[in-house]
């Protein structure tokens, strides 16, 4: 993937994730028998934006990482 789209991608995919985020801290205030059923929805969905979305482009270009350096193994 070229880097300007690969830029543009990782910029999408992170207001995504702050949206998702957001939804989180409001569903912490639901009952917890909803609670429960909205946690694990946006957990896969959480899992698939990093996995199947965002871990495509940082395998090409690790320095779009969001997280950084901080899981990335280090070869000695």
């Amino acid at each position: 993937m070229d880097r300007n789209s690969a830029e543009e991608l990782m910029a999408i995919y992170g207001r995504v994730a702050v949206a998702l985020n957001d939804a989180c801290n409001l569903v912490h205030n639901l009952p917890e028998t909803e609670r429960a059923e909205h946690m694990r929805g946006l957990g896969e969905v959480m899992g698939d934006l990093w996995f199947k979305l965002q871990l495509p482009v940082v395998r090409e270009h690790r320095d779009l990482d969001p997280d950084g350096d901080r899981f990335q193994k280090r070869e000695e």
